[in-house]
């Protein structure tokens, strides 16, 4: 119960609904909201929880859920996988059915949790030690730090201590001359496979195989058995995930992988990276943008501090971890049990200790690992933090259950350790002194909560160390657990302080083009976000993943003009969807989407009125401020919007912005709320209606501001006195791209006579959904059917399979007859049929392995023995004597 209670308190004020931290709020770009106290990460820091686990997620769930198994993503690009991109979580079943509900992602994070604590909970118990040590580590695992710098990533973290307890249960059985043993290896590399990110899960398989090779070291005569019963095990739940592994390697074998080609293979963490993993609020919040007066020298080292880290680790756990090695020194050698955990220790020690020497690119340690396959092209600094966080929690709770059993560290020891870590701190932080004084420098109000949150870290791990120093008393044993899991619940909670209050999706858009966009796809340059179209079932050109095809990708970096190299801005999106109009329309775009007042399609603002100096007129309550244009700055053309210079203290103005423009009698009029409007930008505000100036009538304006948080107006120089700085936005002579719906979170434009997604000549098509279409052809025919051309794919005509051809580098064709007939596709992965058999053959075997019904479930039997119970495999208790 207190492995449920600990994740929930963690996650409580998104539990309560106190505070919003679902990610569409922040990376659907169709919201309004509130923010926190706080700017930085909302409880999460990568948004990849809501760009493709929440929202192609929701698409899987749905998928399954109607009856269709989630091959084929038809919403992204021009169509992708969906099961093989893995990070979909397409085959994580049952808990890809959680994305199906609102606030699924969070649903999905606390089962994770909850789950992870159990596993790294049972594994204790297993290594028999006391259950506060069990407790304490795994309430802290279930709090890692992985689960909120890459929540997307943490769905194998429960699986891999099952994978290491399955390894414990193998041994046992083998040194005790029992049959099988090896069913949770089975079932929990089956699970590390189907959790859906694979460099997690190929880190902590990492792990598992240095706890082998220890396991192998120490257990004697049987050594050999036990790596049968290991072989057995790993075989079986690699076969189990064939039908996932099958099609996610031929995928890979044809995408485009980014950096993932061996552009990380020479990584390592910065200097502030470094020091992040160590104090992650040393800069205040996790995940706190740069404030504006930081200098750019300081901006780019600290800018991509936080993208290098999948988890940090804390004072906390590196005092426990660093512990170990001189408790286990106090331990009498005829203990079966020191002995056995003493090789354990070693190996995790090892573990962690190498792969920190390729954390802070020690050449000779990075060449050696990249020879183990694949981790060249693995984002290693980022991913293979969580596996060392595990080893390090598995240290910890040997070090209490050390504590517990043995008594007190001598504070010599003591002493010894805390040097140690007060060099590591040093080494760290001295380096990056002059960086530290520029962020507090330019941030003076994050200073207050740097250092809170740095001080609790650093005296909860004083106050850990001298507890080991002093005698385990039952109220020294329940103060050291309320430090360890408080200290790590506040920084995982912290997140919340900068979540918003008051969130609203602005929906609008999304129902009118549900109802009009029918078979095209969209284009957006920044509102309803790329992948997030996809949950409702809306196809979008954008994508923001790997892998993806090469072919697609190809297509957009040549032709549709996006960057190889870093994240294009909204306005060169403008300008590319301007530019290669064409291009769009080619592979069936039909509709564009931008920010209300922005307007790819529209030529240059005229001229704004008035010149330096600027002043800033504070606009509030029922205050007005008029003006009347220059003669000289009025346009001949009719006058669609109007961007006005506005001030909003930092993001702090609230409420509408009222704009009356006149001609003479002739008025138009248009506003925009303020909310969450950038400071010192023009924010264009669109007119009801176009306005014609007509001499001898002049232009006037009015703006007005009567409710919320008051807004700076900008005003200059004129020969008349000071005016507002507005450009006038008018409309071009000629203008085939309509305006189609204006909303509060987006203006949709329809592009000309986009290719329609299915076509041949002297045919008439009546299409019916994406994989569906009736012809009838006057003659032979080709059907075009532009969707991405991809192995797996299939066509039947009339029932009857028909090739299926590549047309051009993207799109799919098929050969169609004379007359009528009916046309359909489907995608199954290549080996589909083999794989599912052979999985089938390998859950048979399990099954039959663990017959009779005695032992059908003894696996499953056991796990809840030990968490019950508190006894390891043999029966015995952890409790200390």
């Amino acid at each position: 119960m207190g492995l449920i209670l600990v994740p929930c308190l963690g996650n409580l004020l998104l539990l309560l609904g106190v505070v919003q931290a679902d990610p569409a709020y922040y990376y659907s770009f169709l919201a309004s909201s509130v923010p926190g106290p706080y700017q930085g990460a909302p409880d999460w820091f990568d948004p990849t929880i809501g760009l493709i686990t929440e929202a192609q997620g929701h698409l899987a769930a749905y998928d399954w859920l109607h009856g269709i198994v989630p091959w084929w993503n038809p919403y992204t690009g021009i169509g992708m996988p969906l099961a093989a991109e893995m990070q979909t979580l397409a085959f994580f079943i049952p808990f890809v059915f959680l994305l199906a509900l609102p606030h699924g992602w969070l649903l999905l994070r606390l089962c994770l949790q909850v789950l992870s604590g159990v596993t790294l909970y049972a594994l204790l118990i297993e290594l028999r030690t006391t259950r506060l040590a069990a407790f304490v580590a795994g309430a802290l695992y279930a709090l890692s730090g992985t689960f909120f710098m890459v929540p997307h990533a943490a769905t194998p973290l429960p699986f891999i201590p099952l994978l290491l307890l399955g390894l414990e249960r193998a041994g046992r059985a083998a040194a005790t001359g029992q049959r099988l043993g090896w069913g949770w290896i089975t079932i929990a590399v089956a699970l590390l496979v189907y959790a859906g990110y694979p460099e997690i899960a190929y880190f902590g398989g990492l792990l598992a195989a240095a706890w082998a090779i220890a396991r192998f070291a120490s257990i004697g005569a049987s050594r050999w058995v036990f790596m049968g019963k290991v072989s057995i095990g790993g075989s079986l739940g690699l076969l189990m995930t064939l039908p996932l592994l099958v099609p996610f390697l031929h995928y890979l074998s044809h995408a485009f992988v980014g950096p993932h080609d061996g552009g990380f293979a020479a990584s390592r963490l910065s200097r502030q990276g470094d020091s992040l993993t160590l104090l992650p609020f040393l800069f205040g919040p996790i995940g706190v943008i740069n404030p504006p007066g930081l200098p750019a020298a300081a901006a780019r080292y600290l800018g991509p501090a936080w993208d290098e880290i999948g988890t940090w680790f804390g004072p906390v756990a590196i005092i426990a971890t660093l512990a170990w090695p001189f408790g286990a020194w106090r331990f009498r050698a005829q203990q079966v049990k020191v002995g056995r955990n003493r090789a354990l220790g070693v190996a995790l020690g090892s573990f962690i200790l190498i792969w920190g020497l390729r954390l802070v690119g020690i050449p000779f340690v990075r060449q050696g690992l990249n020879l183990i396959p694949e981790v060249a092209r693995a984002n290693t600094i980022r991913f293979v933090t969580p596996a060392m966080d595990l080893a390090m929690l598995i240290l910890a709770g040997l070090v209490l259950d050390q504590w517990q059993r043995q008594g007190p560290l001598s504070r010599r020891r003591a002493l010894v350790v805390s040097l140690i870590g007060l060099g590591l701190l040093s080494g760290a932080l001295l380096p990056i002194i002059p960086l530290i004084v520029a962020w507090y420098h330019a941030a003076p109000g994050l200073l207050g909560f740097g250092l809170s949150a740095c001080s609790i870290d650093l005296i909860s791990a004083i106050l850990v160390l001298g507890l080991l120093t002093r005698t385990p008393s039952p109220g020294a044993r329940s103060l050291m657990a309320a430090i360890m899991i408080g200290d790590a619940m506040l920084g995982f909670a912290s997140g919340q302080l900068s979540a918003v209050h008051d969130a609203h999706l602005h929906r609008t858009g999304v129902a009118w083009l549900q109802k009009h966009q029918g078979l095209s796809r969209i284009f957006t340059t920044l509102p309803f976000a790329a992948n997030y179209p996809a949950a409702d079932h809306l196809a979008s050109i954008n994508s923001n993943q790997l892998p993806i095809d090469q072919a697609w990708m190809h297509f957009v970096f040549t032709r549709l003009g996006s960057p190889k190299n870093g994240v294009p801005t909204v306005t060169q999106l403008d300008r590319y969807v301007r530019q290669r109009e064409a291009a769009y329309r080619s592979v069936g775009v039909r509709y564009v989407l931008t920010l209300p007042g922005s307007d790819p399609f529209r030529r240059t603002p005229n001229p704004s009125f008035v010149a330096d100096p600027m002043h800033a007129s504070l606009l509030v309550g029922h205050q007005i401020l008029r003006g009347v244009a220059p003669i000289a700055a009025i346009p001949q053309k009719p006058i669609i919007a109007v961007d006005v210079l506005i001030g909003t203290y930092g993001g702090a103005s609230t409420g509408p912005l009222a704009l009356t423009l006149c001609a003479g009698t002739d008025c138009a009029k248009g506003q925009r709320d303020l909310a969450g409007v950038p400071d010192d930008r023009f924010l264009r505000i669109t007119l009801n209606h176009p306005l014609i100036v007509r001499p001898p009538a002049i232009l006037t304006y009015k703006l007005h501001h009567q409710t919320g948080h008051g807004v700076a107006i900008w005003t200059g120089s004129t020969p008349t006195g000071p005016l507002a700085d507005l450009r006038l936005i008018t409309a071009p002579a000629s203008d085939p791209v309509q305006t189609v719906f204006r909303g509060k979170a987006m203006t949709i434009y329809e592009l000309p006579h986009p290719a329609a997604i299915f076509a041949a000549r002297d045919c008439q098509l009546t299409p019916d959904g994406w994989n569906r279409v009736s012809a009838q052809c006057r003659a032979p025919s080709v059907l075009i059917r532009r969707v991405a051309w991809f192995a797996g794919w299939h066509a039947r005509i009339d029932g009857l399979a028909a090739p299926l051809a590549r047309h051009g580098p993207l799109f799919q064709s098929v050969a169609l007859p004379a007359g009528p007939s009916q046309v359909r596709f489907f995608y199954r992965p290549r080996g589909t049929l083999a794989s599912v058999i052979i999985a089938l053959a390998a859950l048979v075997a399990l099954l039959l392995a663990y017959r009779p019904s005695t032992q059908a479930f003894e696996p499953i039997r056991a796990l809840v023995t030990i968490v019950r119970s508190g006894r390891g495999a043999d029966g015995q208790t952890g409790q200390p004597p």
